[in-house]
C-alpha cells in the first residue's frame, strides 16, 4: 500500500498551530498535524452562498452573462418589459447601457465587455439578438425561429440557444453575426437553464418541473443523468458540460442547488433567498452568482456561489453598541470613523454630546449651543459642528478637542439640513436651507480653523444631501434638490473653488449622512425617491465617476448622524423616525479565509 509521502512527495508537517496561510484553492488538500489539538487537519473546499449588494431595479426573467467579479443583467420584468442593464464588479452594481429592444424572457451569455442577449418577449416572442461592448448594446442577426425563456449559453462570437416557449426542441448555433439551425434537442422545452459552451453544452430541467438534462457534443444531445429534484425557471452556472451547478427554480420558489460532475447530480448548500425566473449562466462551478428572479415578488437579491477552501464574506452592515439617547436630526457629515466618532445635537434642540470609540458610546461634555440638522466635519478629537436650527437658525460653529466644546467664527448666515466634509482646520458645508422659511440654499462656505468665507455656489440648490470628501475636493450627492425639492439623483465635485456634475446616482436618495472621499464615498439609507418618501436601507458607493450599490443597512432609517473619512470606515447612528433609533452600525468590508477542517478516521 502506498504511503502518504509516496503519493503527496512530502512528510505532513508537525505544527502547533495552522498552516500559516492559504491564499488561494491550490491549497485544498494540504494536511499537517496540529500537535496542540492532535488533530490531522488540512485545507477542504466547502460550498457557500453569500448575501452580496442588490442590484438597483426589482426584476425577473432576465438575461445574464460573464463571471462572479465582472458580470451583467439586462431586460426583464420590472413590472413591464424593461431595457435596464446593471453591471458587477464583484461588490456592487452600476447602471450600463440600455438595450435596443425592451423584453422579457430573454437569455444572455459572453462576458461583461463582450455580451449577447437573445430572444425574448416585447409584446411577441421575437428573435432580436444584441451584441455588447461593456458600454452599448448593438442589434446584430436575428433567430430563425422566434423564441423565449430557451437556453443559451458560449461566446459572443460562439454562442448555442436551445429550446424555448412554446416548448420547442429548436436549436440555433451564432458565430458572431448569425444564426444557424443545427441538431434539435431530444425533449423540447422552456423554462430550463444552460451551461458550457457552443460544442459542450448541457440543458438542465425546464417546464413543467422536468429532471431531465442533455449533453451537447457539437454535433448532436444526449440525456444524461436527472436532476435529484425536477424544476422549471432555475439558475446555473458553468464553464463546460461537465462542471456546474443547478440552483433554485419554481413552480414555487426553490432555494436547492445541485452540482454536476459531468455524470451526476449531488445536492450541495442551499441558496440563502430561494426563487425561480432569475438570471443565468453567470459564472462557474467555483464561483457562481444568483441575480434577482421573484420568490414570491420581484427581487434585488444578489448571492454569490463558492467551491473552494477560501470563504468569501461580502461588504456588510455589523450591528454595534447602541447610543445612550437614540435622537433624530442629529449632525450631519464625515465626522471621525468606525474607530472614533462623536454624536452631537438631535431633536428638542439637544446639547446632548457622546463619543464612540470603537467599542462603546461615553457621554461628554454637552455642546454650548442645543441645535438640531447641524453639519459636522473632522475628527473625534479635532471636529467641528456649524449651523443648525434651535430654535431658530444657528450661525455659531463650535470646534470639539475630544472632551470639551469651543465657539468658534460664525457662519455667515444661519444655515439648517447641510452636511459638512473635511477637517477642523479645513472644512465645508454645503447647501442646505436658510431664511426666511426654509428656502433651498445652494451656498457654500469654507472655514480656515478660524473664520468662514463664501466659496462656490453649488450647481443645485437643495438639503439634506450626502457629503464626502475635503475642502478642495468635496462631494455632494442626492438629497432634495429644486425646482421641486425631489429627492434627486444629481451629484457634484467640488475642487475648492467651483462645483462641477459628478455621476449620476443609480435611484433617488437621500436624508441621512454620507462618508469616504471624492473618489470613495458611500451614501447610507435615508429616505427613497417616492412618491412618497419611504425609508430605505440601501445604501450606494461612488469611485469619482459611476455610482454603485453596496451592502444595506440593518434597520431602515432617516434624519441620522454618522459619516467616516473612507468609504470602509463608515458608521451609522441614531434617526428614526418611529420608534427613533439608538443603535450604532459599521461597515465591514469584504473578507476572505482560509478554511481547515479536523480530519476524521471513525
Amino acid at each position: 500500500m502506498a504511503t502518504y509521502r509516496e503519493i503527496k512527495g512530502l512528510k505532513v508537517p508537525y505544527l502547533d498551530a495552522n498552516l500559516p496561510s492559504a491564499s488561494a484553492s491550490t491549497e485544498e488538500g494540504g494536511v499537517w498535524y496540529n500537535s496542540i489539538t492532535g488533530k490531522l487537519r488540512a485545507f477542504v473546499a466547502f460550498d457557500t452562498w453569500a448575501t452580496s449588494a442588490p442590484i438597483s431595479t426589482a426584476r425577473n426573467v432576465l438575461a445574464g452573462g460573464g463571471i462572479q467579479t465582472a458580470s451583467f443583467i439586462a431586460g426583464g420584468n420590472t413590472g413591464s418589459a424593461s431595457a435596464l442593464t446593471e453591471e458587477y464588479n464583484g461588490s456592487g452594481w452600476a447602471a450600463g447601457g440600455d438595450l435596443t429592444t425592451a423584453r422579457t424572457g430573454l437569455r444572455g451569455c459572453g462576458t461583461l465587455t463582450a455580451g449577447l442577449v437573445s430572444g425574448g418577449d416585447s409584446g411577441s416572442h421575437t428573435g432580436a439578438t444584441e451584441e455588447y461592448d461593456g458600454s452599448s448594446w448593438t442589434e446584430s442577426g436575428d433567430f430563425s425561429t422566434v423564441k423565449s425563456t430557451h437556453g443559451s449559453c458560449g461566446l459572443q462570437t460562439a454562442a448555442i440557444a436551445f429550446g424555448g416557449a412554446p416548448a420547442k426542441a429548436n436549436v440555433e448555433t451564432y458565430n458572431g453575426s448569425t444564426w444557424t439551425e443545427v441538431g434539435d434537442l431530444n425533449t423540447g422545452r422552456r423554462d430550463h437553464a444552460g451551461m458550457g459552451t457552443q460544442t459542450a453544452a448541457i440543458a438542465i430541467a425546464g417546464d413543467p418541473a422536468r429532471a431531465i438534462a442533455e449533453s451537447y457534443d457539437g454535433s448532436s444531445w444526449t440525456e444524461v443523468g436527472d436532476l435529484n429534484t425536477g424544476r422549471q425557471q432555475l439558475g446555473s452556472s458553468g464553464a463546460t458540460n461537465t462542471a456546474g451547478i443547478a440552483f433554485g427554480g419554481g413552480p414555487h420558489p426553490k432555494a436547492v442547488v445541485e452540482m454536476w460532475d459531468g455524470t451526476s447530480w449531488t445536492e450541495t448548500t442551499d441558496m440563502g433567498t430561494a426563487r425561480y425566473q432569475k438570471a443565468q449562466s453567470i459564472g462557474t462551478l467555483s464561483s457562481g452568482l444568483a441575480v434577482a428572479g421573484a420568490g414570491p415578488g420581484l427581487l434585488t437579491n444578489t448571492e454569490e456561489f463558492a467551491h473552494s477552501i477560501l470563504t468569501y464574506t461580502p461588504a456588510s452592515w455589523a450591528t454595534a453598541a447602541s447610543q445612550n439617547s437614540g435622537l433624530t436630526q442629529q449632525s450631519s457629515g464625515t465626522l471621525g470613523s468606525k474607530s472614533g466618532t462623536v454624536a452631537s445635537g438631535g431633536n428638542g434642540t439637544a446639547t446632548a454630546c457622546e463619543t464612540y470609540d470603537g467599542t462603546a458610546w461615553t457621554e461628554t461634555n454637552d455642546l454650548n449651543t442645543g441645535r438640531y440638522w447641524a453639519a459636522q466635519a473632522g475628527t473625534s478629537t479635532a471636529g467641528l459642528v456649524m449651523g443648525g436650527v434651535g430654535p431658530s437658525f444657528r450661525t455659531e460653529a463650535e470646534e470639539y478637542d475630544g472632551t470639551n466644546w469651543t465657539e468658534s467664527g460664525d457662519l455667515p448666515v444661519g444655515h439648517v439640513k447641510m452636511p459638512g466634509a473635511g477637517t477642523q482646520t479645513a472644512a465645508l458645508t454645503l447647501g442646505g436651507e436658510k431664511e426666511p422659511s426654509y428656502t433651498d440654499s445652494e451656498a457654500c462656505f469654507e472655514y480656515d480653523g478660524t473664520s468662514w468665507t463664501a466659496g462656490g455656489d453649488l450647481i443645485k440648490a437643495g438639503f439634506q444631501r450626502f457629503s464626502a470628501g475635503t475642502q478642495t475636493a468635496g462631494l455632494g450627492f442626492g438629497g432634495y434638490l429644486d425646482p421641486s425639492s425631489a429627492i434627486s439623483t444629481h451629484s457634484e465635485e467640488y475642487d475648492g473653488s467651483s462645483w462641477t456634475a459628478g455621476g449620476t446616482m443609480l435611484f433617488a436618495h437621500g436624508g441621512a449622512t454620507g462618508a469616504g472621499t471624492q473618489t470613495a464615498a458611500i451614501g447610507m439609507a435615508g429616505y427613497d425617491g417616492g412618491p412618497p418618501h419611504a425609508l430605505t436601507a440601501n445604501t450606494q458607493t461612488y469611485d469619482g465617476t459611476a455610482f454603485a450599490t453596496s451592502a444595506t443597512i440593518n434597520t431602515n432609517r432617516g434624519n441620522t448622524g454618522g459619516g467616516g473619512n473612507s468609504q470602509t470606515g463608515a458608521i451609522f447612528f441614531g434617526g428614526g423616525s418611529t420608534p427613533q433609533r439608538a443603535v450604532t452600525e459599521e461597515f465591514e468590508d469584504g473578507t476572505t479565509a482560509a478554511e481547515a477542517a479536523d480530519i476524521d478516521f471513525d
